[in-house]
This record gives structure tokens, sequence and C-alpha cells, in this order.
């Protein structure tokens, strides 16, 4: 609904926003930097699943927007190490300057796991005091 909506007028400012569950399919992920914006104090943020659009397609379009309040975030569905699943970590981590906790999971049947470590210790982070834990 919040896509659709975001593609007709300016969505509304959710102030009193604190906590949001969220699942995700290709053509909605556009939408994610707009409506996080629109969230000043959103402190924890649950991904429950994650189809990510082709690659070479643009999640996040335009200037990358600071998540000022985000402290928590939890990606429950398992990184295979994609490219996009990479962009959407990375636009986290460089984009939240109090983010204490990044909690994300491996697809424990990929080879590409010792990869997907190494790209993360590769990514820049806005905030110094932020854990990644990989489950």
């Amino acid at each position: 609904v919040i896509y659709e909506l975001s593609k007709c007028e300016l969505l509304p400012v959710f102030r009193k926003l604190a906590s949001l569950t969220v699942d995700f399919y290709e053509n909605s992920w556009e939408t994610l930097p707009i409506f996080l914006h629109r969230c000043p104090n959103l402190n924890s943020l649950i991904v429950e699943s994650t189809t990510f659009p082709e690659e070479g397609a643009s999640i996040f379009t335009g200037p990358p927007r600071l998540l000022s309040s985000l402290e928590y975030v939890k990606i429950e569905s398992p990184l295979e190490g994609n490219a996009m699943e990479m962009k959407f970590v990375s636009y986290l981590l460089e984009n939240s300057p109090i983010l204490k906790k990044l909690t994300l999971r491996l697809d424990y049947r990929s080879r590409k796991n010792s990869a997907i470590f190494r790209e993360l210790l590769k990514i820049p982070r806005r905030s110094s005091s932020c854990q990644v834990v990989v489950r």
C-alpha cells in the first residue's frame, strides 16, 4: 500500500513510528529510502523477506539520506552475497550514524560465505560503535 501511495503523492511523516517490520518485493525496494526518511524516530527495523530486483536495477536512487535515529536492524532472510543484497547492507551501514547493531544471516549452503565476510569487512560504517552480527 505504501509503495502504491508513494508513486502518487508525498508520504506523510510517521513521527511516532519507532519500530518497523517489513517485507519487500522486487518492485517495492525503491520506496525504502523515501519511507525511512519519512520516519524520523525509527529506532528498529526488521526486514523479514528480501526478494531483490534483478541485477543492474537501482534500489537507491537520488542522494543518500541519513537514517539518524536507526539503532537496530535485523535482516531475517539469509543473504546469498548478490550485489543487490550487499548494496542494501552498505546503504544501512553507510547512512546510519547511531546504528548499534546490524544482525544478518548467511545462507549456510552458500560457498560464497567467506567472500561475503570479506565484503562486509570492507563496507565503511557511519557509526564507529556498530556491531555486525552474522548468524
